[in-house]
């Protein structure tokens, strides 16, 4: 087998200390190797085993760098912090220098790392009700372990800065039998979860930029809404058809009409549509027909505007959404709230492309120690694209284009090690000992002996 990382990332590296962790030397190592294999690595599931076997010459073997996640005193708090302090203040600096529109966005979104089945023994895996999958018919549960994200964008800049691991309070009670008193985990729901990532993130947000925290219907709770108005932000967010919304009610009736918004929608049924012409990531537009209506929800002391909107006069299932800045259009919203998207990009590279959900550590700490490690390379790719952008406004750098890069660094520094080493010895033999390893029988790929010979006979032509 290959290694392919002869040295770590320069860029990483640099970026790595930007941060500031307060680390070890050895747990700054450990930490800065796994990150570079999670980018570099393209295996199919990327354990602590695969991670290692990317470094041409590791400081130590692989147990010692499983014991830095389960054994080693440093925290995923640690990590988390540091990239939080770093990154909002460097997007709002970069924001101001480039004199970008002062606007800025705080979506979360939650999302499940599916695990298999069977698995049992892994502190932050219990079954989890997929919303996904799920119908109303027929509810879908998957074994896994859910996290809840938080991202950050100003115009071009944007950054995913912070994350909670979600457990079940069922989870919690389990864990906390097992647990002496003073290492027990507090539940906390994902609505408790979103607003500690507000408190955290209130001290270092502008009071200049206009601010709009979005998330979809299941975050959508009058005490959010209250907390996040009461800190001068505004809300967009999907709304559930069965919310109550309170209305001053026409003459004959009474003076306040209480009635769930998919009734608001059939009342209005004969009026007029707002058409909004909103552009997707891939730039394709699409034209909804919008109805837009304002009052009171339930336990929320002020007024908000609740969007009705369809895709065809004829669609039968309407989507709902709430904005508390009554200043702005429907399009307008629609375009906001779809800053959201970036979010499910994220989800993808985190669980795909980084393996957030190939941990197989057993304690719950060691779990979200790995996390730490995947939230910072994903953050490592996102200032890189960032800067990429900086260097050549023209340019629209994706994250995989910032790992294909990456990799080809690595690439080039792993050839230059060859042809060095190459050059001092002056023979091949030591080289291809040094560089290449054999595989573990188990990992070897079965070849069919057919294939073999038909391999054999094309080779046999061309000497």
């Amino acid at each position: 087998m290959l290694a392919h990382i002869a040295s770590n990332s320069v860029e990483l590296c640099k970026f790595i200390a930007h941060l500031g962790l307060k680390l070890t030397k050895p747990q700054l190592r450990h930490v800065t190797n796994v990150a570079d294999a999670l980018i570099v690595s393209e295996v199919r599931r990327k354990t602590l085993s695969a991670l290692h076997r990317e470094l041409l010459d590791p400081p130590s073997d692989q147990y010692a760098l499983a014991d830095c996640f389960r054994e080693s005193p440093w925290t995923a708090e640690q990590v988390r912090s540091r990239l939080l302090m770093y990154l909002v203040p460097l997007a709002v600096r970069l924001a101001r220098v480039l004199h970008l529109e002062k606007l800025l966005s705080i979506s979360f979104d939650d999302s499940l790392c599916a695990k298999d089945p069977a698995t049992r023994y892994l502190e932050a895996v219990d079954w989890h009700h997929d919303h996904n999958a799920s119908s109303k018919k027929r509810p879908v549960y998957r074994n896994g372990s859910v996290y809840v994200l938080c991202r950050l964008q100003i115009g071009f800049i944007q950054f995913t800065i912070n994350w909670r691991l979600y457990l079940r309070r069922k989870t919690v009670r389990r864990l906390n039998r097992k647990r002496a008193k003073s290492q027990r985990v507090p539940y906390a729901s994902k609505y408790t979860l979103v607003r500690q990532m507000l408190k955290e993130l209130s001290p270092l947000l502008p009071e200049d930029f206009t601010i709009y925290v979005l998330f979809d219907s299941w975050y959508t709770a009058a005490k959010l809404i209250t907390f996040i108005r009461r800190q001068g932000w505004h809300v967009i967010c999907a709304l559930k058809s069965n919310r109550v919304l309170k209305r001053p009610g026409l003459p004959g009736q009474s003076p306040v009409v209480k009635q769930q918004v998919r009734q608001w929608a059939k009342e209005l049924r004969y009026t007029p549509y707002t058409r909004a012409r909103v552009k997707a990531a891939d730039d394709t537009v699409t034209t909804y027909l919008m109805r837009s209506l304002t009052g009171r929800l339930n336990r929320v002391p002020f007024d908000v505007c609740v969007l009705i909107s369809k895709r065809t006069r004829r669609d039968k299932r309407p989507a709902y959404f709430l904005c508390t800045d009554l200043a702005l259009n429907a399009q307008t919203v629609l375009k906001y709230y779809l800053l959201r998207w970036p979010c499910e990009v994220d989800n993808w590279y985190l669980k795909e492309a980084l393996g957030l959900a190939d941990y197989q550590m057993q304690k719950l700490e060691a779990i979200a120690k790995y996390h730490a490690v995947v939230f910072l390379a994903l953050a490592y790719l996102q200032w890189r694209a960032v800067r990429i952008k900086l260097r050549d406004r023209t340019a629209q750098p994706t994250l995989a284009d910032v790992i294909r890069q990456h990799r080809q660094e690595h690439h080039r520094q792993l050839v230059e090690a060859v042809a060095r080493m190459t050059l001092n010895i002056g023979a091949v033999e030591p080289v291809l000992d040094h560089f290449l390893r054999q595989s573990p029988p188990h990992q070897l790929p079965m070849i069919p002996s057919v294939q073999v010979a038909s391999v054999a006979q094309t080779a046999s032509g061309y000497t």
